[in-house]
């Protein structure tokens, strides 16, 4: 029976082998132009109209994205006889392999994950595209020359846009143990939260080498779905006594909050988190200490000291020793010496103002005096003097009332004058 070459399916391609399958199959291929290996996807024969528009929707997705953490397409031929997209090859594998064999990940190597997910989110998010299916298969790696995995986010086969009609659901295509609980009670309602909530599920198996709700552990699929509708994760513990990040903790119990509103949904927060538990745990592994984290640097300034003996001895030994203190004395010494000569300016100039205004009161001061020395000494009887002394009472009044200061001026100059004529005309 003669049978026919699965390269001819594929023009321009050399098939190496097959990689897996899922929802479908990928194979392993070389560009015959370039000598590039290749991954194509593709159905079976006569694929359905339905499956067809899913495959179409994926590649029409990984065409518009171009970013280091979502698995680049090559090609696509939609028009052939069995429909396939060519895809960039990731030497490395998927993180289902990478789990399998290391039964589970460090929590350097799950923190980094977490961080280029984040990213890969940025990239589609934004657009409208909603993964649904995030699982170890969809996620493959790199390994990097410095020893570090790079990973990358495939399969957007049942992605959904949001604004196409929400007819697809997709429930049959996504895989239980990493969907969200609105997956299973609202699938046509679900949006971005959803694959922080299977992120989280993957975030969990890398560090307990586990799921947090299994389909094997349960009697069946009802008491399975009332786990993950109801059912708090389990606590995740490290063997080994291996310190777990308090930030990481925090990003896996707000990540598999049931109620999609109330989960953690922002990328934002989502790489902060990651990079707080990153600094947590480099603060550890220098310390050495894996029981308790390291209290930050900022609360070890904030926290009060009490003692201020320890702070003169710190403040006076480099005084001594110290040549930069030398230099500080000198630039202290400067200043105060700048300061005193401002002082002395501001008193030289206040001086130098006061001096005028004094000479005027003194010289009125002097006159009035004088005059006050002259009619004691002209007249020897009380009685004009007292006449003259009791006047000046009703003139002052007289000049309060009276607006004009000509009049007021004559008057009160008028009496010295007849006192002084009378005196001088007797002693003649």
């Amino acid at each position: 029976m003669p049978t026919v070459s699965v390269n001819t399916h594929f023009p321009g391609y050399e098939i190496i082998g097959e990689l897996g399958r899922s929802n479908a199959r990928v194979l392993k291929a070389r560009h015959l132009e370039s000598g590039d290996l290749v991954a194509i996807k593709h159905f079976t024969l006569h694929t359905d109209p339905e499956t067809l528009r899913r495959f179409r929707v994926e590649s029409e997705i990984m065409t518009g994205i171009r970013h280091p953490n979502v698995v680049r397409v090559r090609d696509v031929q939609l028009d052939m006889p069995l429909p396939f997209i060519v895809m960039e090859w990731v030497e490395g594998g998927s993180l289902r392999t990478l789990i399998d064999k290391q039964g589970r990940l460090t929590v350097a190597t799950t923190i980094r994950l977490g961080l280029q997910m984040s990213e890969a989110f940025h990239a589609i998010h934004p657009q409208g595209i909603i993964h649904r299916d995030i699982k170890p298969e969809n996620i493959l790696y790199r390994p990097l020359p410095s020893g570090e995995l790079h990973f990358l986010i495939t399969d957007f086969g049942v992605a959904r846009i949001r604004e196409q009609s929400q007819t697809m659901t997709g429930q049959s295509l996504m895989t239980y143990e990493y969907a969200s609980p609105e997956q299973f009670d609202n699938p046509k309602g679900v949006d971005v939260a959803t694959d922080y909530y299977s992120l989280g599920v993957v975030l969990y198996e890398c560090l307990a080498g586990k799921v947090p709700f299994s389909m094997a552990e349960t009697a069946g699929m009802a008491t399975f779905m009332s786990q993950v509708l109801h059912t708090p994760p389990p606590a995740l513990s490290l063997p080994s006594g291996q310190y777990l990040p308090p930030s990481l903790t925090t990003l896996l119990d707000w990540t598999l909050v049931k109620n999609p509103a109330e989960r953690l949904s922002d990328v934002t927060e989502l790489a902060l988190l990651l990079g707080q538990a990153n600094v947590e745990l480099l603060q550890a592994n220098r310390s050495g200490q894996r029981q308790a984290p390291v209290a930050p640097r900022s609360q070890t300034l904030v926290a009060p000291a009490p003692v201020p003996e320890p702070v003169n001895a710190y403040e006076y030994e480099p005084m001594e020793e110290s040549p930069a203190n030398t230099t500080n004395w000198s630039i202290i010494l400067a200043a105060l010496f700048v300061v005193v000569l401002a002082v002395f300016g501001v008193l030289y100039k206040m001086r130098h103002k006061e001096a005028p205004a004094q000479t005027l009161p003194d010289s009125t001061v002097t006159n009035t005096d004088s005059l006050s020395s002259d009619e004691i000494a002209t007249d020897s009887t009380a009685a004009p003097f007292q006449e003259s002394t009791e006047e000046e009472p009703a003139t002052d009044s007289v000049i309060t009332n009276s607006p004009p200061s000509e009049t007021t001026i004559n008057t009160t100059s008028a009496p010295p004058v007849d006192s002084t004529a009378v005196p001088d005309s007797s002693r003649q």
